[in-house]
């Protein structure tokens, strides 16, 4: 096994343990996936690939993967490509899909979420989360499912105020329709405002997922958000520069972590609700990640704030990220295990390994 897909299998199996007692509702059923080739969905796929591998479900789960990009054999899930049980197909998800099979189970994972990205593309940004959803809430609308999971995110909260720090779910935000994010934060908001309409008119199973700042294996270090920046000049050797003190402070949740309470959330009966994902046990600032990167990467070099005339990427950034996720903890068991540390040392070294290949 290469070893990129080595460290991946690690954290696989690590899930597949802490879901045991939910997964085998899994069995024998068909579930839509958009966006598999990204981080938080691919690791979803890898996981259910896995249970099938070695026969933990009663029956195999069949994926169906809607990917925008050509998925080949040098992409993330490139390694599944002839696989029976997962069917990844390119099509662009804001516009609807004929599926041939019933469906059981959906996932809506794609959209652009790196600042830089969603920038470029303001209406594709907006397209894919309001018109993505839509067409998947009116099939499951005509075409009843078990369970529907919508992977929005923190950034519907804005720039929360210090009285509603940590944040829970039901702070309703702090935001602007004019900021350069807007593009983004407000067409997840209207996403999740039409998943709640359809769960009220339509009885639609649609469970509300909050990643706050999910990073891990397969969030590549060309990606063009700090953490990918700050990782890729570490993996090259250079000392990072920041385009601003980095007294912000974030609060990271590793991929693995997330992925337990995303099947815990498709899994369950707490359809109409919204849950936050993150890990709340360790909140640091931006300085404090580029210099553990920088300690994990071996950069002797201190860390340096670089001048820089661009700053709306900055300006409308949330001053602190922390969510509570005292919800996710009562009502689905989640206990988030993997800090900081151990998590970008095995993103990083999944980095250098993918890039190699």
């Amino acid at each position: 096994m290469d070893k990129h897909l080595g460290i991946i299998y690690s954290d696989i199996k690590e899930i597949a343990h802490e879901i045991s007692n939910i997964s085998n509702k899994l069995s024998g059923s068909t579930i839509v996936i958009t966006g598999p080739n990204g981080l938080l969905a691919s690791y979803i796929v890898d996981t259910i690939a896995y249970l099938n591998s070695e026969k933990i479900l009663e029956k195999p789960c069949k994926v169906i993967g809607l990917q925008r990009s050509e998925i080949d054999k040098n992409s993330r899930l490139g390694h599944l490509l002839k696989r029976k049980d997962i069917k990844l197909i390119q099509h662009d998800v804001i516009e609807p899909y004929k599926f041939a099979e019933k469906i059981d189970y959906i996932i809506h994972s794609a959209g652009r979420s790196a600042p830089a990205t969603f920038q470029s593309d303001p209406l594709g940004t907006i397209d894919v989360n309001v018109k993505g959803v839509r067409w998947l809430l009116d099939f499951a609308k005509e075409n009843p499912v078990k369970s529907f999971l919508y992977m929005s995110s923190g950034e519907t909260y804005g720039n929360p105020t210090p009285e509603n720090i940590p944040t829970p779910e039901t702070y309703a935000g702090n935001v602007s329709t004019f900021a350069p994010r807007a593009c983004y934060t407000e067409s997840k908001r209207l996403s999740e405002t039409l998943c709640n309409v359809y769960f009220q008119q339509y009885q639609i199973p649609v469970k509300i997922a909050r990643p706050f700042i999910v990073y891990g294996p397969g969030l590549p270090i060309t990606d063009r958000r700090v953490m990918a920046d700050f990782m890729r000049l570490g993996i090259e050797g250079k000392p990072i520069e920041m385009l601003s003190e980095g007294l912000d402070k974030r609060s990271y949740c590793y991929i693995l972590d997330a992925t337990v309470l995303f099947f815990n959330m498709l899994l369950s009966d707490y359809n109409g609700e919204a849950f936050n994902v993150a890990n709340d046990t360790e909140e640091i600032s931006i300085r404090d990640l580029a210099e553990n990167i920088h300690n994990i990467c071996g950069i002797k070099s201190p860390v340096t704030v670089k001048k820089t005339e661009d700053t709306k990427f900055i300006s409308d950034a949330p001053k602190r990220v922390l969510p509570d996720i005292s919800k996710a903890k009562k009502l689905l068991g989640y206990k988030p295990e993997i800090g900081i540390r151990e998590g970008l040392k095995r993103t990083i070294e999944w980095n250098r390994a993918f890039f190699k290949k």
